[in-house]
């Protein structure tokens, strides 16, 4: 029987049925709640004061990252700094998540970056997409996000699709390769700009076998940034929340606090949005 490296080797992630306890469950929930206020709370201080998000970023170097959904810019999309702001989470849930990769991996790994996805009802749709793409612009060239889920995430408010064996899927697509710890990947091609930018190509989506992948509140879910995945909007009357923290290998370096350096100076930059509900994935590359 495959042991859960062969697993996540294979398929690009595995899922760890109730990888937090009530006790972080318990933490994580009375900070998402802190942060989404705080989130909350600088959409409309910006809405009233006229300031771009942009321009407000620029400004300071150690707020939380807040982004507005792309039909609402007082309805928080997506708040991202959680490991900056958060004190609980950074001592009581990261070195756990980082545990597991490092379990899985057998190598050392840094947090990269992280976010909290609010899912709200009715939107909150993210198309197929490779994180990996987005990530570019840094050292690291491989990384395994942790997803964690403090609502379950359900057919009906949008779970999380990955491929069956997208491997086996593309394999015969003449896809450039990079070498990683756990051997060559390969990048998609991809959308260039416009509506779609960072969207896998249609073609190459008709060509893999997805899975629906469901998780209960507490469940943690790890995908390296390779594997497709991608999820529908939430058709239910609540929100479904989740949180991603993304680690790279540790042998590449540090690069958490240079990447909210850069993504406060471009926030508008579409390479930090890509595939999501929001006005800025949207613009012409």
């Amino acid at each position: 029987m495959a042991n859960n490296s062969d697993i996540f080797k294979k398929q690009g992630y595995i899922v760890l049925p109730q990888g937090l306890n009530q006790d972080d469950m318990k933490t994580l929930e009375s900070s998402s709640q802190a942060l989404s206020q705080r989130a909350g709370e600088l959409l409309a201080e910006l809405a009233e004061s006229g300031e771009s998000l942009s321009d407000y970023y620029k400004r300071h170097d150690d707020e939380l990252i807040v982004v507005p959904e792309i039909d609402d810019p007082l309805k928080v999309c997506r708040y991202e700094y959680i490991d900056g702001y958060s004190e609980a989470i950074n001592t009581q849930i990261v070195p756990k998540l980082k545990q597991y990769i490092e379990e899985l991996t057998g190598s050392k790994f840094l947090l990269f970056k992280d976010k909290c996805n609010a899912k709200n009802p009715g939107g909150g749709a993210f198309d197929p997409h490779q994180d990996v793409i987005a990530y570019d612009q840094f050292k690291p060239a491989y990384h395994v996000t942790a997803a964690i889920f403090l609502d379950d995430a359900t057919v009906e408010n949008g779970c999380l699709h990955f491929p069956e064996n997208y491997l086996e899927d593309v394999a015969e697509l003449d896809s450039p390769l990079t070498e990683t710890p756990i051997g060559k990947l390969p990048v998609l091609e991809s959308y260039d700009g416009g509506p779609d930018n960072g969207n896998i190509c249609q073609e190459i989506c008709d060509k893999i076998r997805w899975n629906l992948v469901p998780a209960k509140r507490g469940d943690v879910v790890l995908f390296d940034s390779y594997v497709p995945h991608y999820s529908e909007k939430n058709n239910s009357d609540k929100t479904r929340r989740a949180m991603f923290f993304t680690f790279n290998a540790a042998a590449d370096g540090n690069y958490y606090q240079d990447y909210y350096a850069m993504k406060r100076n471009e926030f508008d930059n579409p390479k930090f949005h890509v595939a999501t509900p929001t006005a800025h994935a949207k613009l012409e590359g």
